[in-house]
């Protein structure tokens, strides 16, 4: 499967959960109400023109990098999850790549076109908005680049941090606890290649879902 290029970022506040109290007096916005409803937000167009030709630029030029070896933070084929562990002395692209980690890393040399997107009030203000937070309760975490992989690679149905072995309880248990990370998805080009099941953020998995294979497509939940 093809994928196309999209910057990842995930702006996480404070492990000080922000209290109902404050959460009351902060009027719900649109977009919180339909992050609420069904698990994400689309927000189109939310940089300019320019603004995306200069991340498309510095990411073709950043991906030519990794796939010739020369950027040894990347994830490799045929592996989904971490850690992405790159031998000594080996070429990190020589079995592949779907991803570029460490973008704002001060080696990189696109790195502070990065950094300026990755800290744009554009983006930030949206994250603000859906987590109820003032700056001072966000700490600003991960910070990649997934891209077209160099052969047929597509990831498994999952949710980042419950296993696919968990029980209808278990997923409940943990869906039912503090939301306090935003993860962002840029897309720099039109693409199919994220999925995602509306609502699903709130419920357990059908039946039908956990009989699914990891890979199957065409499905009703």
């Amino acid at each position: 499967q093809s994928h196309n290029l999209l910057l990842q970022r995930i702006v996480q506040s404070t492990k000080r959960v922000i209290s109902t109290e404050r959460k009351d007096k902060m009027s719900k916005s649109s977009h919180l109400e339909n992050l609420e409803r069904d698990g994400f937000v689309l927000i189109p167009s939310l940089l300019t023109h320019e603004q995306i030709n200069t991340l498309r630029t510095a990411a073709s030029q950043t991906i030519t990098l990794a796939r010739s070896g020369n950027w040894p933070y990347v994830r490799t084929l045929p592996k989904q999850f971490p850690p992405w562990p790159i031998a000594p002395g080996t070429n990190p692209a020589a079995s592949g790549i779907w991803g570029v980690q460490f973008l704002m890393h001060p080696s990189l040399p696109k790195s502070a076109t990065f950094t300026k997107a990755y800290f744009s009030s554009a983006v930030i203000d949206v994250v603000k908005e859906l987590l109820q937070c003032q700056d001072e309760d966000l700490v600003l975490e991960l910070f990649n680049l997934l891209v077209r992989p160099d052969r047929d690679f597509e990831l498994v149905w999952h949710r980042d941090d419950i296993p696919a072995s968990a029980t209808a309880e278990e997923e409940m248990a943990r869906l039912g606890k503090e939301a306090w990370h935003a993860q962002w998805n840029l897309a720099l080009w039109d693409d199919e290649s994220l999925v995602i099941v509306p609502g699903s953020h709130a419920r357990a998995r059908t039946q039908v879902e956990r009989d699914a294979g990891p890979w199957e497509k065409g499905f009703a939940g």
